[in-house]
């Protein structure tokens, strides 16, 4: 078809050679699109400056770089000689030229973008220019002027594919939603807008849907079958599903059409990276630098997988040379700035481990997360057979800020923690802009990752992995991880909830807001079942499969004789068998409201016991009128209705409370104690209930209470010496000691006397040659104090405690 045009094509059909250049590069016909922008710079076209912008883009996109920058510097004399005199599209040229022109002298983006402007000035209905601009703001992140600009041309013209593509890609930059319905708009609208495909294909990528994604690449080259960045996305489908000959050959083809093809191995690299293949990223990342030095991203993302993997040195550099090269990028400015403050962090290496923590608070946190990380490890080892290799980096961020900056280049992330495999990083717990969390159940969960990652060679989808992670955090210590929640019921007998043959799509494609979060407990859910009905073997043996680079369904076809669909009905059954009765409880909607007169709702709540919403909301209602019998008779009714549920607005917390004013501390007790089986942040009540406790005389009980509260909040020195008397009337020694170390490094008031407490833990646990150098330390700050004088005689002589 574009071959009969350009035979029919007059010589003398100016401006047309210029359009058929453009028409038949998007469908891969290279020489013949050459030859027409050729064409049109020799005949003097109205548009052959356009022409001769791409062809200094057709030979740039074909390895001929050093040709094509001379092409794009022309234009540079183009601008300065014309005199005002250029046509909006021609300033349009001299903008896409500039463009270029910044890999080298990033101060010629703003020049870009004035020539766009005055495109526009010149002619508003430019829209070719206005979305230049976009594309530009995007390249450059700045989203919000992109957004503007993607509005603008989609307000002349709502089918425009070009723009719709461009706020498809603005929001994925801004993870905003309806990205899809955008893309596909712009198919209904161009069937062979390749450009489209790829985009789709590479979300698809992202999600590891692999089969589809090839099927939209497919799309693509049978458009255009000289696409670079379709055979890029080709490629990475191949290498992640283990084609390695297809990849190959893929990767020849795309050689071939440029073998200084940079963007490539950026594809690679960032396709490897998504599925945590963060040294592989690395590697594609160096292989494009290899060819193209200049290509900043390469440089960003070669830092940012070396960062990942514990390479702090060599990670800044890289980091410092993509910013060098490209000052723009907010990611690289904020990881930067964070590299920065490193020097106010303590870091140690020990053994498996290297730590590193803000020097305020490393003193106390290393106390208690080597014990937790050393019990993790040993726990992981044993059940899935692996060792990962030294050492294990584990960064610790006072500012939640910080530890976002540190996962993703921004500030805002709503995760606690991550794992890169070998290297975790994680809020401290007094990251007080994350809010209340268990930084216990946080530690553990990511050094499941280390295990369930490193045995699988990163070839574990997220959602197993996530799920195991959960699935350790209930195992490490009842109430820790995820729990059963009305929300995630409620989501449940909506169908809003994904398959588990979908599992990834409820962490990669969440459809609302809340999805995610739900996600990681569903998959833990998952876990259950398989342990309940095949054993932990099971969870072990399909992590192995997915080593052997087996996919989902054929996994799920190996381990369990079953396909997808199978497992599918199975899970569906699973979850009405577990939660038979909450799911019975809360399939009524609630009729009232807070207004309605506490009467009416506790009428309703007799006449509907087995509704726990009524039940919940009448007993709140009757609570504040101060009818406290009636009001712990419904709580009673909804804790027995859904005892599984420990969310701050769950039965527990209200019971205890109004024991407590009832003067039944042994109901409040027994209240809190369950209460805490289902909660791992409520740090307050866990207060309460070590309260509760040693006025009981429970010390044992009491201990383990103010235990856990310090896995929320560690930094109560009060709480801290409780504990380590508690400890000492249990006679556990070696927890005495280490509330005591807390003690000091929390730095009390009493120095002197915290050094002799902590010195006389260490003696009664035979640790005397800790106990003299900790005596030494209490007499500088107090040269005359008798009892740690009087110790350190006994330790001398070799007295026993």
């Amino acid at each position: 078809m574009i071959a009969a045009l350009a035979a029919l094509l007059p010589a003398a059909a100016l401006g047309a050679q210029n359009a058929l250049g453009e028409s038949l590069l998007s469908h891969g016909r290279i020489a013949a699109a050459e030859s027409a922008f050729v064409r049109a710079i020799a005949d003097h076209a109205p548009d052959s400056l356009m022409a001769s912008v791409n062809l200094a883009r057709l030979h740039f996109n074909r390895g001929e770089r050093d040709r094509a920058m001379k092409e794009f510097d022309r234009f540079i004399d183009v601008y300065n000689n014309a005199g005002g005199t250029l046509t909006s599209t021609e300033l349009t040229a001299v903008g896409i030229a500039c463009q270029y022109l910044g890999r080298d002298r990033p101060d010629l983006f703003k020049d870009a973008l004035k020539a766009f402007d005055r495109a526009i000035m010149l002619d508003p209905a430019n829209l070719h220019a206005k979305i230049a601009v976009g594309e530009l703001f995007l390249e450059k992140y700045n989203s919000a002027d992109a957004q503007t600009a993607f509005e603008e041309v989609l307000a002349a013209n709502p089918k425009e594919p070009r723009a719709l593509l461009g706020e498809a890609k603005r929001r994925i930059f801004d993870s905003r939603p309806g990205v899809d319905s955008l893309i596909s708009r712009a198919l209904e609208i161009n069937p062979n807008f390749s450009e489209a495909h790829i985009q789709r294909a590479q979300m698809l990528l992202e999600i590891e849907e692999y089969a589809p994604a090839q099927k939209e690449v497919e799309r693509a080259l049978a458009i255009n079958p000289a696409s670079s960045e379709a055979l890029a996305v080709q490629a990475a489908i191949r290498y992640v599903t283990g084609d390695t000959k297809g990849y190959e050959e893929t990767r020849q083809r795309a050689l071939a059409l440029n073998p200084a093809n940079a963007e490539f191995y950026v594809t690679m690299s960032s396709a490897a990276s998504r599925i945590r293949l963060y040294a592989v990223a690395a590697s594609f990342a160096l292989q494009g630098i290899e060819a193209d030095p200049k290509n900043w991203e390469a440089h960003a993302l070669l830092g940012m997988n070396q960062l990942r993997l514990g390479k702090m040195k060599e990670g800044r550099s890289s980091l410092e040379a993509s910013f060098l090269g490209d000052p723009y990028s907010v990611w690289i400015k904020n990881t930067l700035d964070l590299l920065d403050t490193f020097g106010n962090y303590d870091e140690v290496a020990d053994g498996k481990y290297t730590t590193m923590i803000e020097k305020s608070e490393s003193q106390l946190f290393s106390i208690y997360l080597r014990d937790l990380s050393e019990r993790a490890y040993a726990t992981f080892q044993q059940r899935y057979q692996f060792t990962p290799p030294p050492p294990i980096r584990i960064e610790v961020y006072k500012s939640h800020a910080d530890f976002s900056v540190r996962t993703v280049g921004l500030a805002g992330l709503g995760a606690l923690g991550v794992s890169f495999g070998t290297t975790l990083a994680f809020d401290s717990p007094a990251a007080k802009d994350a809010g209340p969390f268990n930084w216990g159940s946080t530690v553990w969960h990511e050094l499941a990752h280390t295990f369930t990652l490193g045995l699988t060679e990163q070839h574990v989808p997220r959602w197993l992995s996530e799920g195991l992670s959960v699935y350790e955090e209930h195992h490490a210590r009842p109430g820790w991880g995820s729990n059963v929640s009305v929300e995630f019921l409620d989501a449940f007998t909506a169908g809003k909830l994904v398959p588990v043959s979908r599992m990834n799509d409820g962490f990669m494609r969440p459809a609302y807001p809340e999805q995610v979060i739900l996600s990681y407990h569903q998959a833990s859910v998952v876990c259950d079942l398989i342990a309940r009905d095949y054993g932990e073997k099971a969870l072990l043996q399909m992590l192995l499969e997915y080593k052997a680079g087996h996919t989902t369904a054929e996994v799920f076809q190996k381990v369990f004789g079953m396909d997808l669909k199978a497992f599918d009905k199975k899970f569906d059954a699973y979850m009405r068998e577990r939660y038979a009765g909450p799911l019975a409880a809360l399939k009524d909607s609630l009729k009232a409201g807070t207004e309605t007169p506490a009467a009416e709702l506790l009428a309703q709540a007799n006449a509907l016991p087995r509704s726990y919403r009524i039940q919940m909301l009448a007993a709140v209602t009757l609570a504040k009128a101060g009818q406290v019998d009636a009001a712990i008779t419904l709580l009673e009714r909804a804790r027995d209705l859904f005892p599984e549920y420990g969310g701050t607005d769950s039965p527990y917390a209200g019971l205890a409370a109004l024991y407590t004013t009832k003067g039944d501390t042994k109901k409040a007790t027994e209240a809190l104690s369950q209460y805490v089986l289902h909660n791992e942040t409520d740090y307050p009540l866990h207060l309460e209930l070590a309260k509760l406790r040693t006025a009981a005389g429970d010390k044992a009980g009491a201990a383990d209470a103010l235990d856990r509260a310090l896995y929320i909040d560690p930094y109560d020195i009060a709480v801290h010496q409780q504990l380590a008397e508690l400890f000492q009337g249990v006679g556990d020694k070696a927890k005495t000691v280490r509330e005591r170390r807390a003690v000091v490094a929390l730095v009390p008031a009493d120095k002197s006397e915290s050094y002799y407490q902590l010195a006389l833990a260490y003696h009664e646990n035979s640790e005397d040659l800790n106990a003299r150098k900790t005596l030494l330390r209490s007499l500088e700050e107090a040269p005359n104090y008798v009892k740690a004088q009087e110790l350190l005689l006994q330790i001398v002589d070799g007295k026993k405690p």
